[in-house]
């Protein structure tokens, strides 16, 4: 009797030993069938993605911190483009987005952040692309996006704006409305900045007073 009561509960060990081998191979199975967010080509995809969307559909371009959108304007869905996407990816999607190409290309190469690539639209949309640095010694120089800019349109081009509204000719009062910000006096004017990190330049500090510049990311401002 004393036998078969140790032999009982060693059997039942065995058989749990035997289930959680079965647990454990299915779960490793399991996440061996889950798709893999380290995927290089992931962000070509999406990229690659927003490319036709912008080229099938109407899309809006709009300013946010460390990026820009793109909202369809039927669906209200959007499409982060983030700092750090390669310039000639960028470009296209911008182009077929105002449906019209850049006017000007230009390297300013003494800026505080080193050599700055600016490309410019008629809209008044200026984009700053930065040498990629980790690239190795010897390869072909390519550009990642890392700032934003937008001064005074042409007459006849709708204007950039956040999605709170704000944008070139809104004013101290509207932009207080819609953020927190911290209003200083430098050697470029009255100069405000969020704390997400957007800034700008104000005519004045009265409640009336227009932003004449926004900025966010890299930029070739000498103060």
């Amino acid at each position: 009797m004393q036998s078969d009561l140790i032999k009982y509960p060693m059997k039942s060990f065995q058989i749990l030993i035997f289930l959680s081998l079965i647990f454990i191979s299915c779960q490793s199975q399991e996440k061996r069938n889950q798709p893999q967010n380290n995927n290089p080509t992931q962000s070509a995809v999406m990229l690659k993605d927003t490319l036709n969307k912008a080229e099938n559909n109407k899309q809006s371009l709009v300013l946010t911190f460390d990026a820009l959108q793109l909202v369809d304007q039927i669906s209200g869905s959007s499409n982060e483009l983030p700092f750090g996407t390669p310039q000639n990816q960028l470009i296209e999607i911008i182009n077929n987005t105002f449906q019209s190409d850049a006017v000007s290309i230009d390297v300013i190469p003494d800026c505080g952040a080193g050599p700055l690539k600016m490309v410019a639209w008629n809209n008044g949309l200026t984009l700053v692309f930065q040498e990629n640095n980790t690239k190795s010694a010897g390869s072909k120089i390519d550009w990642l996006f890392q700032g934003w800019s937008v001064d005074d349109a042409k007459d006849g081009v709708q204007k950039l704006t956040t999605m709170a509204g704000i944008g070139i000719g809104s004013t101290l009062d509207e932009i207080q409305s819609a953020y927190e910000i911290e209003v200083r006096k430098t050697s470029l004017g009255y100069e405000f900045s969020t704390a997400a990190g957007m800034y700008g330049i104000l005519e004045g500090t009265g409640k009336d007073a227009k932003i004449t510049h926004l900025w966010s990311g890299v930029s070739c401002n000498f103060r």
